[in-house]
């Protein structure tokens, strides 16, 4: 089963509770920021004790499924945040070179042998990864090592073998000296298949790169020869358990989806950690950075840039040639999941949504059910792209909620319709719909710079939702020209059974004339303590049910407690994502940080280079409010 438990679900109704009265306050823009409180280090993020085979959460953290917190096994993650793996007693370790192997006279080794894995000494390494997988056993915990610093230019799929048990995996990762990952250049349709019912894998530290999909390469075949291949294919039937697969620190570049979960069965405790999956598209289908359905998802500090899309969209459409932007394709497509976390990622340059969430009703059902449930996402930080968070679509009958437990908590968001990569005139940060039961706390929604976005929201709640807190959230430099009737920092249209609460937040439009808050159903919602500034008329800040109120015909209307009119300048001058690659001493543009996280790996990891620490000098000058 894949649903929380009641003990559970209490804890997450206490949480939300928590959001709703108040939360801790992070320092004042009034405190410093240094670089020495970006090198402090990783923190774990998803706290557990083991007992045996069984996992539970500590106090305060949420369950994440029967198998989701096991990638730590049992000695945990070592001192710089990386997942530990040891071979068994009977493991075959089946090492490759492409420069020094060969097929013929290669041997693999028994773990038993007591040397170093990672750096053996003599072996005889196979030429060949077909060679060396074809020493895999199905089922047993057996290693595949590439060597750091080779390259392999293959042309059939790699089909990764089943492991044991959750401890004791099949792995394929890298070895030797080299500060470059092994590069695998594939022409196959997929570039690692994990087909049905193989469990227990882990793949770990390899760069995977279609290159004749570079436009830039010299092996570019051409527009219209280019294929549509995944980097990572993952695949379960119905009625049938993906488990226990984990992927780190894997590099995964020029694909047509980066990563795909697909079919009707489930998957569960699924662990993409520290990787970077970036210049997805496609000529002639979707494409997305990674595309999982029916999955509960552990995605940690990862790095998704420039998914979806080659080029900008030349017209007004979605043609696909050459690989445009369209408004099918997005960073991160989830569709129908459960028991999901997103924490610590990096999202950039989407072709239209950085997160796209999905929870499609049964098809000819004639009515709307919960289809996903127990989603959080924190402490990510997202340039670009048409829209930050979308939890809304797709199959929808109007009848009542499709999601339930939701938490979209201390994210940070910057510049969102910028490049307007599919000529739209989008700008929308967190949109979500037919939500029961969510809190969206404690994010940062900041400075649109593109003046021809004015299709612009921060806060979007609409559907049958009921029970949904939003608080502690800081809406700054959303700027419009004119005020318009649906435009507005927070937006609420909901015919759900009501309890809405708006509470502790900061919204400061200066420099715009957009509204402050927009209705068209003020019942069951209340305010309290939040703070309110807009350039625009005052007498248009409020707008509920087609009529205009200033803030004393609003508060009177609407019964908003403690609430006030500042404008807030914040003491630091504005804070962007190129002000702190500046801060950090790199040239302030996305290429050049891309530049310098594809190195990023166990042996060159920085953490100015992580979500936390651009996340730290965001909110220092901006108030450094939190929902914890």
């Amino acid at each position: 089963m894949h649903f929380l438990d009641s003990v559970t679900r209490l804890l997450l109704l206490s949480v939300l509770t928590t959001v709703i009265v108040g939360c801790k306050n992070s320092p004042s823009s009034n405190d410093s920021f240094s670089i020495d409180s970006i090198n402090s280090g990783p923190t774990s993020n998803v706290e557990a004790s083991t007992n045996g085979n069984q996992v539970e959460p500590s106090l305060g953290s949420l369950y994440l499924g029967k198998y989701h917190l096991f990638p730590r096994e049992a000695s945990g993650w070592d001192e710089g945040g990386w997942s530990v793996l040891t071979p068994s007693q009977d493991s075959r370790l089946i090492y490759v070179s492409s420069s020094s192997g060969d097929d013929v006279t290669a041997e693999f080794v028994e773990e038993s042998s007591g040397r170093d894995i990672y750096d053996p000494g003599p072996i005889k390494p196979y030429k060949t990864i077909e060679a060396a997988l074809g020493q895999a056993r199905e089922g047993y915990p057996d290693w595949v090592l590439l060597k750091r610093g080779d390259i392999w230019n293959v042309s059939n799929i790699i089909s990764v073998r089943a492991g044991r048990s959750v401890f004791e995996r099949s792995v394929i990762t890298s070895y030797g000296s080299s500060k470059e990952r092994p590069l695998i250049n594939t022409q196959a349709s997929n570039g690692f298949r994990v087909w049905i019912d193989v469990d227990f894998v882990a793949i770990i530290d390899l760069s995977l790169y279609a290159a004749h999909r570079d436009p830039s390469s010299s092996a570019f075949a051409g527009w219209g020869l280019v294929g549509n291949p995944s980097g990572i294919y993952m695949y379960q039937p119905e009625a049938g358990v993906k488990k226990s697969i984990l992927i780190e620190n894997n590099d995964i570049n020029f694909f047509g989806t980066g990563m795909v979960m697909t079919g009707a069965g489930h998957f569960e405790d699924v662990v993409i950690r520290r990787n970077i999956i970036r210049n997805s598209y496609s000529e002639q289908s979707h494409a997305q950075g990674f595309y999982a359905n029916h999955a509960s998802v552990l995605l940690e500090e990862n790095i998704f840039d420039h998914n979806g899309w080659y080029k900008k969209q030349i017209d007004s459409g979605n043609d696909q040639a050459e690989g445009q932007a369209t408004f099918f394709n997005h960073n991160t497509y989830f569709a129908d999941s459960f028991d999901t976390r997103f924490v610590n990622n990096i999202f950039l340059r989407s072709s239209s949504i950085q997160n796209k969430w999905a929870s499609n009703s049964e098809k000819d059902a004639g009515m709307d059910s919960i289809r996903s449930e127990n989603l959080w996402i924190e402490g990510n930080v997202y340039v670009e792209g048409e829209v930050g968070i979308s939890a809304g679509g797709n199959t929808d009958y109007d009848t009542g909620s499709r999601w339930e437990n939701m938490t979209i908590q201390d994210n940070v968001m910057l510049a969102i319709g910028r490049s307007q990569p599919t000529n739209r005139n989008l700008g929308w940060y967190i949109e979500v719909d037919d939500w029961k039961v969510g809190s969206i706390c404690g994010n940062y929604l900041l400075n649109n710079d593109n003046p021809n976005v004015d299709n612009l929201y921060g806060v979007s709640v609409t559907g049958h939702s009921s029970n949904v807190a939003i608080s502690r959230n800081t809406i700054h430099g959303l700027i419009r020209k004119t005020p318009g009737i649906h435009s507005a920092a927070i937006k609420l249209d909901s015919v759900g059974d009501g309890n809405t609460w708006v509470q502790q937040n900061n919204i400061q439009l200066d420099d715009s004339q957009m509204r402050v808050f927009v209705s068209s159903n003020e019942s069951s919602v209340s305010f309290d303590s939040n703070q309110y500034y807009s350039d625009a008329d005052p007498t248009l800040w409020f707008r509920v049910d087609g009529a205009d109120h200033d803030f004393t015909s609003w508060k009177d209307l609407m019964v908003d407690v403690n609430s006030n009119v500042i404008k807030d300048n914040f003491d630091q001058p504005k804070r962007s994502f190129e002000s702190y690659l500046a801060l950090i001493g790199a040239s302030a543009s996305i290429d050049t940080f891309m530049e310098l996280v594809v190195r990023q790996s166990k042996s060159n990891w920085r953490q100015d280079l992580t979500a936390q620490s651009i996340s730290d000098y965001i909110r220092s000058g901006y108030g450094g409010q939190k929902c914890e």
